[in-house]
């Protein structure tokens, strides 16, 4: 049996090689972007097949295939954006976004504290250069903000994994049954913490803005819907599996976390004029509604969690993607929408129908994720705050409403270069926007 994981190691560690042993022939790159591509298709294919990796460091879950699938079906979409655009970049990115996947997969799997934390350093190691992987002022500084944030965060968690250790005697999650609360839940609360920062909870979400509108469009939309995914799983395995007891205090804690991360997100969304970074709160806001079924500590909740995070993730990779797209023709601000259409219709169409998954529009699959969310508030009981989310929600239309209505969908003509790169891309949003409308499916509450 041949795991995704191993599949993904044993690429990374032989792309390396063969890249090396290429410079020294002087072999046309191409060559390894290939394989960096057959590497993805085989992790996926493998996951799809036999799936769950089992061994003591690391442990499969009940929703480990699910996850494991759509985190590398998102990863091969998106690499299939940087493949088409594969003339701009050096081949040194190749393996540091094998390596990010990597990473996002073996935090689904991580069964310890170490190993959790290992897996999420390594995608934001990767990370760090794939921000940065077209030099200019602005990606240097978001690369480096990047940095300083990471580093914080993983302080933080080994300060907390060394208090948790002290009041547990373990670091394994299943071992935790007897624990000295004060080291305990002290450690507990930093490890939080820096996951919070990775998954882009208020108010630790500062640094996400600015990098993901610094990044590339294709590397904004690995960070806002693989990274990300990767940062609230490994919430999730700390909150259901790592944490002893339910608490009613600990419960609400968290709700307001998430309810703020939604409201300060949403609002700050309706001051921006530039696309890119109203797309980056809106981000945010996403994971605040993941958080929620996270935080209710029970089994209805983290189902609806892992299906929102699907979710949220699909449609996050289809806006950043389709906006590539116009990116790339310098469309930059709400007011320059109006020659999205003829840019591009089906990343017109991708962008539209994205946004209306965000915004929780029936039928697509957004709708399905919130109703889920709520459906588990509702089940504790938390009437109040399911109407106060809805309007929330209504409130949050307005700022998608304010860049879909500067959509002009008319068909007059500009310069538009329909090369074989545009086609490729726009083939894998067309994949993203029936995912959009069949992903229900999948769901799992």
């Amino acid at each position: 049996m041949i795991n995704a994981e191993y599949v993904l190691f044993a690429g990374v560690l032989g792309l390396i090689a063969i890249d090396l042993l290429r410079r020294r022939l002087s072999v046309s790159k191409d060559i390894i972007h290939w394989i960096t591509l057959s590497i993805l298709i085989a992790a996926f294919a493998s996951e799809i097949l036999f799936g769950n990796l089992n061994v003591n460091f690391f442990a499969s879950i009940q929703y480990t295939q699910f996850i494991n699938g759509f985190i590398l079906f998102l990863s091969l979409i998106i690499y299939g954006f940087l493949f088409a655009d594969s003339k701009e970049f050096d081949t040194l990115i190749d393996a540091l976004f094998i390596f990010a996947v990597l990473g996002a997969t073996l935090v689904v799997l991580a069964s310890n504290f170490i190993s959790l934390i290992i897996s999420i350093e390594m995608i934001s190691i990767a990370s760090y250069g794939l921000v940065f992987f077209q030099k200019s002022n602005s990606r240097m500084e978001g690369a480096m903000k990047y940095v300083v944030v990471s580093f914080l965060s993983v302080i933080i968690m080994i300060f907390g994994v060394s208090l948790i250790f002290g009041g547990a005697g373990t670091l394994s999650f299943s071992s935790i049954s007897n624990v000295n609360y004060l080291p305990f839940i002290s450690g507990l609360a930093l490890v939080i913490v820096g996951l919070a920062f990775k998954s882009t909870i208020v108010p630790f979400h500062m640094w996400a803005p600015d990098v993901y509108e610094a990044s590339n469009s294709t590397i904004t939309a690995f960070l806002s819907s693989v990274s990300k995914a990767a940062g609230l799983v490994a919430m999730m395995r700390v909150f259901f599996f790592a944490l002893p007891v339910s608490s009613q205090f600990i419960e609400v804690i968290f709700v307001i976390l998430a309810v703020a991360t939604i409201f300060f997100a949403s609002f700050l969304a309706t001051v921006q004029d530039r696309i890119k970074r109203l797309l980056a709160y809106s981000s945010i806001a996403q994971a605040g509604f993941a958080f929620i079924g996270i935080a209710l500590l029970n089994y209805i909740a983290v189902s609806a969690a892992v299906f929102y995070i699907f979710t949220f993730a699909v449609a996050d990779a289809l806006v950043f993607l389709a906006y590539k797209i116009f990116e790339d023709n310098k469309i930059i601000y709400k007011n320059d929408a109006t020659r999205m259409f003829s840019t591009s219709k089906i990343a017109t169409a991708g962008l539209f129908l994205g946004i209306l998954s965000l915004a929780g529009v029936p039928p697509t699959i957004g709708f399905f994720g919130k109703l889920a969310i709520f459906v588990s508030l509702l089940s504790k009981g938390y009437i109040y705050l399911v109407l106060a989310l809805f309007v929330i929600i209504l409130f949050s239309t307005f700022y998608y409403l304010g860049l879909l209505r500067e959509m002009e969908f008319s068909s007059k003509k500009v310069a538009t270069k329909r090369n074989f790169k545009l086609k490729i891309k726009e083939a894998l949003i067309i994949i993203l926007i029936i995912t959009l409308f069949t992903g229900a499916a999948f769901a799992v509450f």
